[in-house]
């Protein structure tokens, strides 16, 4: 195998192993986000539910408060809330032609023209591996995993506020 050919094999396999990762990362944060969901949905319906028998409990409305938080928390990290932007121009540095909401608004030949030129050489290929990358990681960055832990914290802390005021309520009526 000739040096340029192992060069070649270097890059490409360190690129598409980092924007794997990434891609990875983001699938991981949607999963913790929607296992978030999914529980502070059943503690917030349960507890809801049985709020007429509870209504006094301090516990009840700190569970109800905080399960709300996680929620609407989690649902910024699965949830594509952001304003809506103009595309940038293919030859803008901010067009990511492997990012869908960039390249709908063109034709497919534009597109298909678009992508040939950018693969007709390495540098090109590289430069766009290179910006998916980097915009998939400011997503993980700014936004899913910033919200997810916001919301992780929003739970435990909710549930042990909950069980100190269920606690402290137990004391002072017994």
């Amino acid at each position: 195998m000739s040096n340029e050919n192992h060069d070649n094999t270097n890059w490409m396999y360190m690129l598409r192993t980092t924007q794997q990762h990434h891609v990875q990362l983001s699938s991981f944060a949607d999963q913790k986000a929607n296992i978030i969901i999914a529980s502070n949905c059943i503690i917030f319906s349960i507890t809801l539910g049985r709020l007429e028998t509870a209504v006094e409990y301090w516990g009840v409305w700190s569970l109800l408060a905080t399960s709300t938080l996680c929620i609407i928390t989690a649902i910024f990290v699965v949830a594509p809330l952001s304003l809506p932007q103009k595309r940038p121009a293919f030859s803008s540095k901010n067009f990511n032609p492997l990012f869908f909401m960039h390249f709908v608004a063109y034709s497919h030949d534009e597109y298909q023209s678009n992508m040939m030129h950018i693969m007709s050489t390495k540098e090109g290929v590289q430069e766009a591996m290179v910006r998916d990358i980097y915009q998939i990681g400011r997503v993980l960055a700014t936004r899913k995993y910033p919200f997810l832990k916001l919301s992780s914290a929003l739970f435990i802390v909710g549930m042990i506020l909950s069980l100190v005021l269920f606690a402290i309520q137990a004391a002072m009526l017994s």
